[in-house]
């Protein structure tokens, strides 16, 4: 028995509609770094599966990704640095959830003894006394702070270098050379921070 032509050409079709579906949210996402394309030191990613723009800035390595939405979720702009750390650090914003965790014993959190500080954000890490000695510095707190006025909700510090996060993104806002060359400042002054540089 011959196969018919539906059970030959189905999942090529599927196959193909799947592929330029990719292909093109891929390249639609790119564009959103147009306002990007005269960065020194930056491009965009040819071969990433999300869009990413990459480059350097004040002799650090920096990534921008755009994370798609997925179900349930929003789409994130995500920045990272890459200078290496001893420890790890997560910091994200306090909220009603986390201090009913924190009540019920869910939530173990790093405390710096700066009450402002410790009720605004929660704080994990694998080491308390480089967190405490990192988070002694004004500067460092402040940067922290003003990164999370501007929108983003979470910072992680660890091996690969420093990263945030910031929900439901505005290209036009978020993506332009001023704000991301701002962000890059507050990022490697707190990968420096790291290191007393």
């Amino acid at each position: 028995m011959s196969p018919n032509f539906f059970d030959i050409y189905f999942p090529l079709i599927f196959f193909s509609i799947f592929l330029f579906v990719f292909i093109f949210s891929i390249h639609s996402g790119k564009g959103k770094f147009k306002n990007l394309l005269n960065f020194p030191n930056g491009r965009i990613s040819k071969f990433s599966l999300i869009p990413t723009f990459k480059g350097q800035y004040q002799g650090l390595d920096f990534s921008i990704y755009l994370l798609p939405a997925g179900k349930g979720s929003p789409p994130y702009l995500m920045i990272s640095v890459l200078k290496s750390a001893s420890f790890t650090l997560h910091i994200y914003k306090e909220t009603g959830l986390t201090k009913l965790g924190k009540k019920l014993g869910m939530v173990r959190e790093v405390e710096i003894n700066d009450e402002l500080f410790d009720d605004k954000f929660v704080l994990s890490s694998n080491n308390r006394t480089q967190t405490v000695n990192y988070l002694n510095n004004s500067t460092i707190k402040n940067t922290i702070k003003e990164l999370f006025d501007n929108g983003f909700i979470e910072l992680i510090i660890n091996r690969k270098g420093a990263c945030i996060k910031k929900p439901n993104y505005i290209v036009e806002k978020d993506i332009t050379m001023q704000n991301i060359t701002t962000i890059l400042q507050k990022l490697n002054l707190l990968a420096r921070g790291l290191y007393g540089e």
